[in-house]
């Protein structure tokens, strides 16, 4: 088989959708002639760890685990909280950040460029040249971000001539935070040119969209850019039929839920129809798992109509959040309210298409999400101030949960497993290979 190096900082045991993208594709390149040997820290600083995600990993596996240094630590020391806000990512909770916060949040955006992994770009790159070389790897994979991990690929681009395809999960200088995070003039120039140069030298840049795979190529830096979307993986998925009559009304939400995110008008629309729709409110059930705002666990606490509904879960291990969605009702997707919003397909948003259910989704309603979700007939996308349009929906799903919902699946999400898309990018990753 042909040996691929992958170098990714999110890998088991850590948690979160950071990790999922390659981690499935590390399971299935085998079947198609790919012999995957993954580089990634020893001891990472992530806070979010899943040890149910080791079940995806083949035991035959090559990993090389090397030692990392990174600030945090640091700014555990010198500002105590601020770790950790910065780690979560909630960085746009003004009211809720100290003079302390806010410091080490500039440091992070200011300083540390890409991020703060950059201290592991040199040394990785020095001790892997002779990997590749004792290896015969002749096609190494970048994914960030962290974006630091393709400058890694820069250098041994360089150094070794190995064929090189960086991976963009996310956005690099347009990713909307950096601008939350009160980034320089300076730092942001830093992060185009950084930008710019990984584009110039990669020999193929895979995203995961059709709108952010155009905006890199509006860039004029490259036209070699592929899209691999994310997907579902079928071997995750044990729902079985729920009768809704013996569940309680859930409106589930997983993942992150912080202010550029807060869908003000789904709570008017749930607290009016508590009133309106009778049986609802003792229905109801509102379950928020993941890393959520406290403005926004706040808010829903002092509603009269809300409080008693709220389930608030910490981040829950991969295997059981398919038990919430096995028990939903309808799941929320909620998208950022910014302009890169449009590029962006939330990995979980795949997981939603394979069971079902009705997925209730807020955001921009020109955007690769309402494309997929038509594509896939899984609904559409409402503004996130079109409450009318909010309770109609809530309204339809009330009922339907009262009449015993059924789940309804279109047979064209088959198109997003995890298998099927591995397959896709074998194709370029051989073409680039070979190229």
């Amino acid at each position: 088989m042909k040996k691929v190096l992958i170098i990714t900082y999110y890998w088991p045991p850590s948690g979160g959708g950071g990790v999922q993208r390659w981690l499935k594709f590390v399971k299935y390149l085998p079947e198609f002639g790919w012999e995957p040997i993954v580089f990634t820290p020893e001891n990472p600083d992530f806070s979010l760890q899943d040890d149910t995600l080791q079940k995806d990993i083949n035991p035959d596996l090559e990993l090389i685990r090397f030692p990392i240094w990174e600030p945090f630590g640091v700014y555990k020391k010198l500002f105590k909280s601020a770790g950790k806000t910065v780690k979560q990512g909630i960085v746009i909770e003004k009211s809720k950040l100290t003079f302390g916060d806010r410091i080490s949040i500039w440091i992070r955006a200011n300083l540390f460029i890409p991020d703060p992994r950059v201290f592991w770009v040199k040394p990785s790159a020095r001790f892997l040249e002779s990997v590749i070389k004792d290896n015969d790897i002749g096609l190494v994979i970048t994914t960030g971000p962290p974006h630091s991990m393709h400058l890694i690929g820069k250098r041994l681009k360089k150094t070794t001539g190995v064929k090189w395809i960086a991976d963009f999960r996310d956005p690099w200088s347009d990713w909307d935070v950096l601008e939350k995070m009160k980034i320089s003039s300076v730092a942001h120039s830093i992060h185009r040119s950084l930008e710019k140069k990984v584009m110039k030298h990669c020999d193929l840049l895979l995203t995961v969209s059709n709108r952010l795979a155009h905006s890199f190529i509006e860039k004029g830096h490259t036209s070699n850019v592929k899209v691999v979307n994310n997907g579902a993986d079928e071997d995750d998925f044990i729902l079985t039929e729920t009768s809704s009559k013996d569940l309680k009304f859930r409106i589930v939400h997983m993942g992150l839920l912080n202010e550029i995110r807060n869908p003000t008008q789904l709570w008017e629309a749930l607290e009016e129809l508590c009133v309106e729709q009778v049986g609802l409110k003792d229905d109801l059930e509102l379950v928020l798992a993941g890393m959520v705002s406290d403005s926004i666990l706040d808010q829903i606490k002092v509603s009269e109509q809300l409080q008693e509904s709220l389930i608030y879960l910490d981040y829950l291990p991969h295997k059981e959040v398919f038990e919430q969605y096995n028990s939903a009702s309808i799941l929320l997707l909620l998208l950022n309210q910014s302009e890169n919003a449009k590029w962006i397909l939330p990995g979980k948003m795949y997981e939603y298409m394979f069971t079902g259910k009705p997925i209730l989704t807020l955001g921009d309603t020109e955007s690769d999400v309402q494309d997929l979700l038509k594509e896939c007939d899984a609904g559409e996308v409402f503004d996130f101030d079109d409450k009318e349009k909010i309770k109609s929906f809530l309204i339809s799903a009330y009922k339907h949960f009262k009449e015993g919902q059924k789940t309804v699946k279109s047979d064209k999400v088959s198109l997003y497993t995890r298998r099927s898309l591995t397959e896709k990018l074998s194709n370029f990753m051989t073409l680039t290979a070979e190229g």
